[in-house]
């Protein structure tokens, strides 16, 4: 809806053409763009190793929170610690909804942080903007690990900055670990700064003190202890070092509107943050270039405040902190003060029906006309011209033009240049009203649940949508409503503002709590600076670079031997699984569509291109394969599992650790030791020369299929430890560790056709395009033969020199599906395409007890339920049902929903098990 008036009402003409000449642009650039919005919706929010992630996807038109009409693929992935990726899949959509399960194997994944993030490929065409990301952890205790409670903390000493480390090893049963010998290592990347030899006390503590040096990054510390002992040095525990140091707090001022301007009274946000990036409460002094106090300043939440101030022309501002010991920190510079401008105030009282917009201006600046714009979510909502009269100007502005959410009011002057701008949320109550009525007041262990959903909206009329729910226990997952995005922060608040926001569940719902109203408001003042494009409203439409993809296609070209495309080709598709067949034609320019393709997570296609004379040996084949965009996502410094593990977190692990045991016990019971049996991978079909297909490294073709299209110089780089291209003495050869390394490729040494010398420069270029032709999707096994009980047989074969010594080669076999040897040549006319794997959308377990009284197994499910797709009814109801698990506490129920037509909703409760 657009409002147009004016404080002056012989406004020329011009002004009311040009403003709506303004929100005509906006509109066609919000049309143009049609940006896109995701949210996932997980079970939990941190796992164990072998554990299953379960996701549920809704995809958004950004202005209207409707089912985007774009996209119909959705790109899902996670990333470790170092932003490499792990696990890449599609997942279908469905007017905007899809859910898949991510199993967290050991044999992809291991202990540590990790980024799950999910985007379209229409997302692109903006940046991050809309991309979801979100972090958690995995844990991997097994029955040898320890517990680790941490104390960190520096002080200047003689100059010089000292860290003490203290820390307290226990077994899992929390027992102190008696006179046990580490290796401590202070470490800053690959820089180690300290390593020495501790060993723990009668109640298991190791203090450690060190200088830190000036060269070293103190928010990159981290200090690890490896176990002296031989049996266990593959060992290795590492944490963050945490210091804090209360000098070191980071302090940032942001004005209202974006500027300090002299003489005139502005509103200043600011937000600290500790050494370990979240925000941290201070208070404190500002003070002018003569030292004399000019205001004082104290958070509210999360390192967030702010304090009104009228700064003075000429004047030089600093803040300092009150430190813990009385004292004050270091001086932190305010904004610089511009002695003429504009300052745009946005007053956003609580339950008030309309804003009160001011604007204040310096006297040196003339009368003049300037454009008051106010958007919600990058629809034009108000706008106005505004007369400055004697450095000031005022209007009104109806609350009910905006959508809930966030909004924009920008300042511009007659040539479209923006002044001035500032955010604020605007809450109309009117998200999904999410019931769930429990069919007891109190359940026992294994008992069946019913809870009854009600959704309404504003007016309470029933609601029909798709709804998510996750029922977690308590006891083993710490679910903290106001550390948690969901649905309705997310969509509403996070996404639109950047960097991290801490405890986004904390100001939901705002519009009930004057205090978090305040501090709502101080977060987006403080947080808020994502400008809104403004350069691209004004600019013609520009072609996106990257497509909307509605559904699954497969699109290439076919070209004849000069390069050159080959019009009305026959091209034919076929898929074993699902098994069809397609074909189709050539365009003019050769390219080639096969549209609307069946959703599979183990497709893989033949594609056979053929010329007008029907034959095929004189064409090309080039398939459209998605590449990835790169993200540079900063992790956060987490603590692992093990260190400084709370009660909860304690009851996870010991359930798995028990379960594991248990069903050992039950699946064997008559069992009298324990024995470990270790069964060998054989690779089929491998050229291996070792009758019993013996090797020190096997990559089989369950790894590899779920590593993506990682390139073989990439597998061999991640996997095989010591890989590498030269050494010392040789440049241009491939090694591992010291050994030289050997490529057979389906039986055949690679070497057999190399056309330059061994070693020399050509050498290493032949070698690697090895490496970059083949990936992940083309190869059935690798093995890896170093230690001389597996390289002997390949010595006497592929070494001819008698001289040579075993501990100088390594060998690595590596066999493809095709098994035609190093031939790098591919098939005329032929291609195939392994696209990327869709995330299957499995049905959750949750088991069914007909007896309660069954020792066969015991239940100590973390995640208790999850259904991704619930459907009310056109009464707005829907009925969920699940068992107890055999844990009595509470059971954490999350929902998420939307009808998919401009209407979120989200709620939590609980249930209590005896």
């Amino acid at each position: 809806m657009l409002f147009f008036c004016s404080s002056d009402t012989f406004a020329q003409t011009s002004d009311r053409a040009i403003v709506q000449d303004i929100i005509t642009k906006m509109t066609c650039y919000v049309d143009s763009s049609a940006q896109e919005k995701v949210y996932l919706h997980t079970d939990k929010p941190y796992y164990t190793l072998n554990d299953t992630l379960y996701f549920k996807s809704y995809l958004f038109n950004a202005t209207y929170l409707t089912a985007s009409a774009k996209s119909g693929i959705l790109y899902v992935e996670i990333a470790n610690e170092q932003n490499r990726i792990v696990k890449r899949a599609m997942v279908a959509l469905y007017v905007g909804l899809g859910w898949g399960n991510i199993v967290l194997t050991d044999k992809i994944f291991q202990n540590g942080n990790y980024t799950l993030r999910a985007y379209t490929n229409w997302m692109r065409n903006n940046g991050t903007n809309g991309m979801f990301e979100k972090q958690f952890y995995i844990s991997s205790p097994g029955e040898g690990d320890v517990l680790i409670k941490s104390r960190f903390s520096a002080k200047l000493e003689d100059g010089k900055q000292k860290a003490s480390i203290g820390l307290k090893v226990n077994k899992l049963d929390e027992r102190p670990l008696i006179l046990e010998d580490f290796i401590l290592r202070v470490t800053d990347g690959k820089k180690v700064w300290y390593k020495d030899k501790v060993r723990t006390m009668m109640d298991g503590a190791i203090d450690y003190g060190f200088n830190i040096p000036e060269k070293a990054a103190a928010n990159k510390l981290f200090v690890s202890l490896q176990p002296a002992n031989k049996a266990q040095s593959n060992t290795l525990y590492s944490m963050p070092l945490l210091l804090n140091r209360p000098e070191n707090i980071d302090l940032q001022f942001m004005p209202e509107g974006g500027s300090l301007v002299a003489g005139i009274n502005t509103r200043v946000a600011f937000k600290a943050l500790s050494e370990d990036g979240l925000g941290t409460n201070v208070s404190g002094i500002i003070y002018n270039s003569k030292q004399q106090e000019a205001g004082n300043f104290q958070s509210l939440h999360a390192g967030i405040g702010s304090f009104g101030f009228v700064p003075q022309v000429g004047e030089v501002y600093t803040a300092k902190i009150k430190l813990p010991d009385g004292t004050y920190s270091k001086p932190y510079p305010l904004p610089v003060v511009k002695p003429s401008g504009t300052v745009l105030n946005v007053i956003n009282k609580l339950g008030a029906d309309s804003l009160e917009i001011n604007v204040s201006a310096t006297l040196d600046i003339p009368a003049a006309n300037y454009y008051l714009i106010g958007q919600s979510r990058g629809i034009g909502c108000y706008a106005v011209i505004m007369k400055i009269i004697h450095g000031s100007g005022k209007v009104k502005v109806d609350r009910a033009q905006f959508s809930t959410g966030i909004a924009r009011f920008s300042l511009l002057n007659t040539a479209k240049q923006v002044l001035n701008e500032r955010i604020i949320y605007i809450d109309q109550a009117d998200d999904l009203r999410i019931t769930m009525v429990p069919d007891k007041k109190r359940y026992d262990k294994r008992d069946s649940v019913a809870m009854n959903m009600i959704v309404t909206n504003k007016a309470g009329e029933p609601v029909q949508g798709s709804f998510s729910i996750a029922v977690t226990d308590d006891t083993q997952v710490k679910t903290d409503s106001l550390k948690t995005n969901n649905l309705k922060s997310y969509a509403l608040l996070t996404s639109e503002l950047k960097g991290q926001v801490e405890d986004p569940g904390y100001y939901f719902p705002p519009a009930y709590n004057p205090e978090k109203w305040q501090q709502l408001d101080n977060l987006l003042l403080a947080q808020g600076w994502v400008n809104y494009d403004w350069a691209s409203v004004f600019q013609p439409f520009k072609q996106p670079s990257f497509t909307a993809e509605a559904n699954f296609t497969i699109k290439g070209k076919v070209t004849n031997m000069f390069n050159k495309p080959v019009k009305s080709s026959g091209v034919l598709l076929l898929s074993k699984k699902p098994g069809f067949i397609l074909d189709t034609v050539t365009n003019n320019n050769g390219v080639f569509t096969f549209d609307n393709l069946v959703p599979s997570d183990t497709a893989s296609y033949l594609i056979q291109a053929r010329n007008r004379k029907g034959k095929s040996f004189n064409v090309g084949v080039e398939v459209d394969e998605f590449v990835a965009p790169v993200f540079t996502t900063a992790q956060n410094r987490t603590m692992p599992w093990y260190v400084n593990t709370d009660t909860t977190s304690m009851v996870l692990v010991k359930n798995k650790l028990t379960y594991d045991k248990k069903q050992q016990e039950l699946s064997s019971p008559n069992m009298l030791k324990q024995v470990n049996i270790k069964n060998k991978r054989i690779i089929k079909g491998s050229k291996n020369l070792n009758e019993d297909g013996g090797s020190d490294l096997v990559l089989d073709e369950e790894y590899l299929q779920g590593v993506g299209k990682l390139t073989l110089g990439d597998l061999l780089e991640k996997n095989i430890k010591g890989f590498r291209q030269g050494n010392g003495k040789n440049p241009y050869m491939y090694f591992v560790f010291t050994q030289q390394m050997h490529l057979i490729i389906d039986g055949i040494d690679i070497d057999f056709g190399a056309p330059d010398p061994i070693g020399s420069f050509p050498y290493s270029l032949y070698v690697k395009q090895f490496l970059d032709y083949y990936n992940a999707e083309d190869i059935k096994g690798i093995e890896l033969m170093k230690s001389t009980k597996y390289n002997m047989t390949y010595m006497s074969r592929y070494v001819s020199n008698p001289m040579a010594l075993p501990w100088d080669h390594a060998f690595i076999e590596v066999t493809t599906y095709s098994g035609s040897g190093p031939y790098l040549s591919k098939t005329p006319g032929v291609y195939i395409y392994k696209p990327m794997a869709f995330y299957p959308a499995k049905e959750f377990y949750s088991p069914k007890y007909k007896s309660k009284d069954d020792k066969s197994f015991i239940d100590t499910r973390s995640t208790i339920y999850w259904a991704p797709n619930i459907i009310t009814g056109k009464d707005g109801k829907a009925t969920v049902s699940f068992y107890t698990a055999d844990i009595s506490g509470t059971y954490h129920l999350s929902i998420n929903g939307s009808d998919m037509e401009g209407n979120i909703g989200s709620n939590t409760t609980t249930i209590k098990v005896q």
